[in-house]
C-alpha cells in the first residue's frame, strides 16, 4: 500500500471536513489542516486568508520528520505533538499515526493542554474515517490481485502448459 496514495470518496471527504470544522469552531482556530506525512493537503476548515496552505503543509511535514529524528536521538519512540507559540500566532501540529498530521493555526494565545485534551475526541473520529478508507484500499488491492491472478492464463493455456 502506497502511504502517499489516498482515494477519498465524497462521503469520506465530507466526514473529514465536518470533523475539521468542528475542531476549528470548538478550539477557535483560524485554520485546521489535515495533511499526509509527505506534506500534501487532504482537507481544510476555516478561512486561510493570506496563509499559503501548500507551504504550511510541506513545512509542517518536514518539521514532523525532523522532530522524529530528534526523538530517535534521545531514545524516544516519537514526539507526536509540536506546538510553536509566537507573539500573535501559534501553530499546533499533531501526528495522527504514521500517515497523517493535523495542523491548527491560532491567531490568539492558546493553552496547549486544552488543545491536546479537546483534540483527543476529534482524533478518534478522524481515525475512524482513516480506518474506513484504509480497509477499502486493502480490499481494492485484494480484488486487483485476485483479478490479475485469475486472468493470467486461460484454461486452454494452462492445459497446454501442463501438457494435457
Amino acid at each position: 500500500m502506497n502511504p502517499d496514495h489516498i482515494v477519498l470518496f465524497g462521503a469520506d471527504s465530507q466526514r473529514l471536513k465536518s470533523i475539521l470544522s468542528f475542531i476549528q469552531k470548538d478550539l477557535k482556530a483560524q485554520v485546521v489542516l489535515l495533511i499526509n506525512r509527505s506534506g500534501h493537503q487532504i482537507a481544510c476548515a476555516g478561512p486561510s486568508g493570506e496563509l499559503d496552505l501548500t507551504s504550511l503543509a510541506s513545512l509542517a511535514a518536514a518539521n514532523l520528520a525532523a522532530t522524529q529524528g530528534l526523538a530517535q536521538l534521545v531514545a524516544e519512540p516519537s514526539f507526536s505533538v509540536l506546538h510553536h507559540q509566537g507573539t500573535d500566532r501559534s501553530i499546533h501540529i499533531s501526528s495522527l499515526g504514521d500517515r497523517f498530521a493535523l495542523i491548527l493555526v491560532f491567531y490568539e494565545p492558546v493553552a496547549v493542554g486544552i488543545v491536546r485534551w479537546k483534540l483527543k475526541r476529534a482524533t478518534s473520529a478522524l481515525e475512524e474515517v482513516f480506518r474506513d478508507f484504509v480497509s477499502r484500499e486493502e480490499a481494492a488491492q485484494m480484488d486487483t490481485i485476485a483479478e490479475s491472478s485469475s486472468s493470467l492464463f486461460s484454461d486452454e493455456e494452462i492445459e497446454r502448459l501442463l501438457g494435457s
